[in-house]
């Protein structure tokens, strides 16, 4: 099956790209690396990019880049990152503030810089992700990943003292006060893991990838663990802003997802729990004489997996998850890194390196059911293992006029801007067309 786009534009040009005399990053897209008045984005220099995962030894230098004066200035360095996600770095509302994640002497703290001023203000946990307001965050403990899910830890990190416990009721996702640094216990693994359907006593449960709603009102996160096939189980719950009526909104292929708004949510999935979901659970796909059936669907290429297996980006209504429905259905083939533009008319995305090394940056038209593929880049072959890859991670800024990637290329990482101004201002597309 090929899925080729509704539109393919000639109006979107890089129009910035960091210095080429390091590897420069940001990581998720999750976050924007904007400040709010558009004008200066953070960003990680970080050592040689096939160096391998970073250890406790590896510093990556934390960055102002302002693209219009073609500068890049230092304001500080951090052991407490990785390649996928960075150091979580990210803006206050008042933007004159961004706040990112440092370590010493193994335990994982962030550090809140005031750019005006230049001075720090240390505060004794990490930080996730952001409430609206900035006032909070919600973090997992970078120990525990860096156990269990290395590529999403810290290396170097300390690791808490229940490490070695399956599902701890003293660890999970921690919340944080930004202003007085106070500290506790927003959601805990064994409470995540009881919600819902049962999961394996056996395995090791973790907790990651918190998101809060536009509003703020609700967080999103992720339950994963390995199963005994050798693949992720995930489940994606969500409750209130206060930890309360937590709810499974998606669970056993659950990937990479945004808000659409306080009501919903897009994540890449399949349509439910169900026959595979229980066979995944009580480890049945781990039989030596199913593994073979296993290895082979995890190899197919994305269209033949989507029409096998029903994975597509479903909108998920949060009080009815029953009711979801795909998007972009034939057009949309593989999983990628969603984020939605302000006004939620678009839906930015990508797709992992093709069998020529090409990554697609694309925009879905959510109004008229219409992909624009208005990028394809050159994938370095040699950043393809799936700890080092370097994703596009395409990230929003605030107008909604530009768009940030990082690119691999010639042994380096880069930070590109594309324009996408000509298309994001445009009356809705026919689909057709």
């Amino acid at each position: 099956m090929s899925i080729r786009p509704s539109h393919a534009s000639p109006d979107c040009s890089v129009i910035a790209e960091t210095p080429d005399d390091a590897s420069y990053f940001f990581g998720f897209h999750d976050v924007t690396p904007w400040n709010p008045a558009d004008d200066c984005l953070v960003v990680l220099r970080a050592p040689e990019m096939q160096a391998g995962l970073p250890g406790g030894d590896a510093v990556a230098e934390v960055c102002l880049w302002r693209p219009v004066a073609g500068t890049t200035e230092a304001i500080g360095a951090t052991r407490a990152w990785n390649w996928q996600q960075g150091a979580r770095a990210q803006w206050l509302p008042d933007g004159n503030r961004l706040v990112y994640n440092a370590m010493t002497e193994g335990r994982v703290g962030a550090v809140l810089h005031d750019v005006g001023s230049g001075t720090d203000a240390a505060l004794p946990g990490p930080i996730g992700v952001l409430n609206p307001d900035g006032t909070t965050s919600i973090a997992p403990d970078y120990g525990r990943l860096a156990r269990y899910w290395p590529a999403y830890g810290y290396g170097g990190s300390l690791a808490p003292a229940s490490i070695d416990e399956k599902a701890p009721a003293d660890d999970g996702l921690w919340q944080m006060n930004l202003e007085s640094g106070a500290r506790t216990l927003f959601v805990s693994v064994r409470d995540a893991v009881a919600v819902g359907s049962a999961s394996p006593a056996d395995a090791d449960h973790f907790l990651s990838h918190a998101s809060f709603s536009p509003s703020g009102n609700r967080v999103a996160f992720l339950h994963r663990y390995f199963t005994r096939d050798g693949g992720f189980y995930t489940r994606m719950i969500v409750c209130t802003a206060a930890g309360a009526d937590a709810r499974i909104l998606a669970e056993e292929k659950v990937s990479h997802f945004d808000w659409f708004d306080d009501d919903h949510i897009a994540v890449w999935t399949r349509p439910g729990g169900g026959r595979l979901a229980a066979a995944r659970r009580s480890g049945l796909l781990a039989n030596p004489l199913l593994r073979p059936l296993v290895n082979v669907a995890r190899k197919l290429k994305p269209g033949l997996k989507q029409a096998m297996l029903r994975e597509f980006y479903f909108m998920i209504p949060v009080d009815d998850p029953k009711a979801r429905k795909p998007i972009g259905q034939g057009q949309l083939e593989q999983d990628g890194h969603p984020m939605f533009s302000k006004d939620r008319r678009w839906m930015l995305t990508d797709t992992y390196a093709d069998a020529e090394g090409l990554q697609t940056l694309i925009l879905f038209d959510m109004e008229a059911g219409a992909r624009i593929d208005i990028g394809r880049f050159n994938h370095d072959p040699g950043s393809t293992d799936s700890d080092l890859k370097c994703d596009l991670h395409p990230r929003w800024n605030r107008a909604g006029t530009q768009v940030c990637i990082d690119a691999a290329r010639s042994g380096t990482r880069q930070c590109l801007i594309v324009d996408v101004a000509k298309v994001a201002g445009r009356p809705a597309l026919d689909a057709a067309a």
